[in-house]
């Protein structure tokens, strides 16, 4: 997560001597990685404060207007007193209102290029200037209306005099599993830890006193899913422009500031990290906040502008009658503060970051706060957020506390302690780091040390998270003392060696198995669309549905590979007569608690056109395969004739010890023609899942023969449902002196007999010692007949 972040605004919590390149220099070293430094400055010349006095109708125009304004100010190249006027657009100038004026001379950065402001007659009447957006001046993105200065502002001074817009800006990438790191604070106090400095640090303290008790109630009905939830109401407030140096802070992070009310919350969630949301008293039924799940048929409109139907298992923060905002996720449109808004309503709350993500993606709204939240804050944070809330109300929006604070849930946690020993440092590290110096670097972080050789390390509520062991604070020692300081040195001990994990191996082994045969890898989207799905005769109705699809396309989670590497299969067709692809990868099945689908790795390929022979293309194919694998004693059988997706009498089941492994054929006519494929596609579908586990990487080897071998044919007569593999392996077991059982021909006919076929096949013999005689040959012969004709009922021909 990248945060943009004020220099001047981290160096109020940094006391000593820094450079904006030392921060970064060191930030980067020891702590988050500053991807870049971006210089802040005026993009403008010649642009003053101004006062609206009158505004008057444009007479060739109905969308134009003719504010007159007051400069006020003899030091600038009016004078003093003189009254300009200018032709304007914008639809929200007022009288009275300060608004910033680039007079005639001033240059503006527009674009790429510098505009000079010229006296100009726009339909007939003469403009001395133009009066200008937040866009205009390099301040923001929004152009709808003129910049409104605060009602405070001088008028007639320079606009870089009154909005201190000089500032470095740092782009700080932080990591998932720092929340305490994604504000202001967070990277002050790293900062700090990594120059060595002081971190200035004071908490809020607002005036508490309530002049009225205004009524409120807070209900928290799910407290695991929220664990702490504070509010406070404050009357008087008056919504309006925010001072310049704020709406300068939120400019320098990518914010547009809107008004006071909401750059507060903006403002705060920049510098401590911590959410906050607004709501107005007045629009509370029942002034009554209650912390709960929707009911069944809720939904409610959020500050988008949409709405959306809310389940059973969404959280929501609702009032009387109805939910008003989407707990961590976003407010409700109808109880939001508004410009007429006098009294507000501050919530400060911590919610568990799986059920906010869980509601933000079901509902696919999605918001800064719901992404800090997902992180998992941390429930202390709230009231340190809500004393600056209340604080900056105070003093820029003239509010008064009416209330208590409301706090429920979690106060004050005891923090984890770790019983840390000082010679870890250095078994880990390889360096002799003295006593002070770890005491030193853990106590600039926060972390609470007693002890000698021993310690006792409290973990401060703020990384109670991330650190949860001694290694934990080894790490955090490592970092601050300096990687790059470490010295280089040999690892001690005993190192274990490193085992391959079958699953990589076998992934990276089959893949290139298959691409030595001339197979090409291909990757289908794991999303598939129902219809695809019936194409192959899956039912859509057992596959995981997605809640938000992207398209129609990608509405369900694929339960086969079959249905992608066919539809690769037709898009290639026009390019390439002949193919032979496979994938492998993922398919998708539901579980019985319907939560996360079950992912099983699958391996799928396809072996288009060759013809006939493509099915005992996929046969080589399969058996290369299991060899390469060390697969052995596997057996093939006929799979079930119903099954729509093969050819009947075209497809077999691969078992080993009756564990299913996979199976091939050729797929049907019927599914080719659905897909616009006219040739014939034998297809290979393996459980990847079992094969790896099966897989055997112990290599066997023999010697080449020292003595030649002899080889005999047989033809025989036997039923044509006993297949070829039974056949071999009984062969293969007669005898140790048979090395080889070859595969000569098959051939039926009215003259062997219905049911009957003749297959031909090639024992070869040898002895590891000596040359064989024939008449053990013959021997061997026999028994191999006789075995035949005990197993199969086969007759020698």
């Amino acid at each position: 997560m990248d945060l943009k972040i004020s220099y001047n605004w981290l160096r109020e919590y940094l006391k000593g001597k820094i450079t904006v390149e030392a921060l970064a220099r060191e930030l980067s070293l020891k702590s988050m990685s500053v991807e870049r430094i971006h210089e802040v400055k005026p993009i403008f010349s010649g642009v003053i404060t101004a006062r609206i006095l009158e505004i008057a109708k444009h007479p060739n125009a109905d969308k134009l207007r003719l504010p007159t304004v007051d400069t006020g100010n003899p030091s600038t190249s009016f004078r003093a007193g003189e009254k300009l006027q200018i032709v304007c657009g914008a639809p929200n100038i007022e009288v009275g209102q300060i608004v910033p004026l680039a007079h005639e001379g001033a240059v503006l950065g527009i674009g790429t290029e510098n505009f000079t402001i010229k006296k100009t007659n726009i339909r007939g009447v003469d403009s001395n200037g133009m009066l200008c957006s937040p866009k205009e001046l390099g301040l923001g993105d929004d152009h709808s209306g003129i910049m409104i200065l605060p009602p405070e502002t001088p008028i007639g001074k320079k606009l870089e005099e009154v909005i201190p817009l000089n500032d470095q800006v740092l782009e700080i990438e932080v990591t998932s599993n720092r929340p305490d790191a994604m504000s202001v604070l967070g990277l002050a106090r790293e900062g700090a830890a990594a120059l060595g400095l002081k971190f200035d640090f004071k908490p809020a303290k607002p005036d508490l006193k309530a002049a009225q008790n205004m009524p409120l109630s807070v209900k928290v009905l799910e407290p695991k899913l929220c664990p702490r939830y504070q509010a406070a109401v404050l009357t008087g407030v008056k919504v309006g422009p925010s001072p310049l140096w704020l709406q300068a802070r939120l400019l320098a992070s990518g914010l547009r500031p809107i008004n006071n009310l909401v750059d507060i919350t903006n403002y705060i969630l920049l510098e401590y990290g911590q959410p906050l949301h607004v709501f107005d008293y007045e629009k509370l039924a029942g002034q009554e906040i209650i912390v709960r799940k929707a009911k069944a048929g809720e939904n409610i409109m959020a500050l988008d502008g949409k709405i959306y139907d809310l389940k059973p298992e969404n959280m929501v923060i609702a009032d009387a009658k109805a939910p008003v905002a989407v707990a961590g996720v976003m407010g409700g449109e109808e109880s939001a503060a508004t410009e007429k808004t006098k009294i507000i309503v501050f919530e400060a709350a911590n919610f568990n970051p799986v059920s906010v993500r869980k509601t933000a993606r079901a509902l696919n709204l999605h918001s800064d706060a719901s992404g800090l939240y997902e992180k998992g804050l941390y429930p202390q944070n709230t009231e340190f957020a809500l004393l600056r809330a209340i604080e900056l109300t105070q003093e820029l929006a003239g509010g008064k506390m009416a209330s208590k604070i409301f706090d429920a849930g979690v106060k004050n946690d005891k923090p984890l302690k770790i019983k840390f020993d000082l010679a870890q440092v250095k078994r880990y590290l390889g360096a002799e780091i003295s006593l002070a110096k770890v005491k030193s670097i853990l106590q600039t972080l926060g972390f609470s040390v007693i002890g000698g050789k021993v310690l006792t390390v409290a973990v401060p509520w703020w990384r109670a998270h991330d650190v949860a062991a001694d290694y934990d604070l080894i790490e955090e020692i490592a970092r601050l003392y300096g990687y790059h300081n470490l010295p280089a040195v040999m690892p001690a001990g005993e190192i274990p060696a490193g085992q391959k994990d079958p699953g990589f191996f076998w992934e990276s082994a089959v893949k290139n198995y298959l691409a030595g045969l001339g197979f090409c890898e291909v990757y289908n989207y794991s999303m598939v669309s129902s219809g695809l799905l019936n194409k192959v005769g899956f039912d859509p109705k057992h596959a995981v549905k997605i809640a938000n699809p992207l398209n129609e396309e990608m509405e369900y989670m694929r339960t086969t590979l079959m249905a992608g590497i066919l539809k690769t299969a037709a898009d290639n067709l026009n390019n390439f007569s002949e193919q032979k692809i496979f994938e492998l990868s993922a398919v998708y099945l539901p579980t019985k608690d319907n939560d996360l689908p079950e992912e099983l790795p699958k391996l799928t390929g396809a072996l288009v056109g060759g013809g006939e022979e493509a099915f005992l293309a996929a046969k080589g194919t399969v058996e290369f395969l299991l060899k390469k694998m060390g697969i052995k004693n596997w057996e093939m059988k006929l799979t079930d004739q119903s099954c729509p997706l093969w050819q009947k009498g075209l497809a077999l089941d691969i078992f080993l010890n009756d564990k299913f492994l996979g199976q091939f054929g050729l797929i049907n006519d019927n599914i080719l023609e659905k897909f616009g494929i006219n040739k014939p596609v034998a297809v290979f579908d393996f459980d990847f899942k079992v094969l790896a586990s099966l897989g055997s990487t112990v290599k066997s080897f023999l010697p080449l023969p020292a003595f030649p071998g002899s080889s005999r044919d047989l033809a025989v007569v036997l039923d044509e449902k006993i297949s070829w593999q039974k056949i071999s392996r009984l062969m293969e077991k007669i005898n140790p002196l048979v090395v080889g059982v070859e595969y000569l021909s098959t051939f039926s006919g009215e003259s062997l007999g219905e049911g009957k076929k003749s297959l031909a096949l090639r024992l070869v013999f040898r002895a590891p010692n000596r040359t064989l005689k024939s008449e053990e040959v013959d021997g061997i012969v026999k028994t191999a007949v006789a075995s035949l004709e005990k197993e199969f009922g086969a007759k020698l021909r």
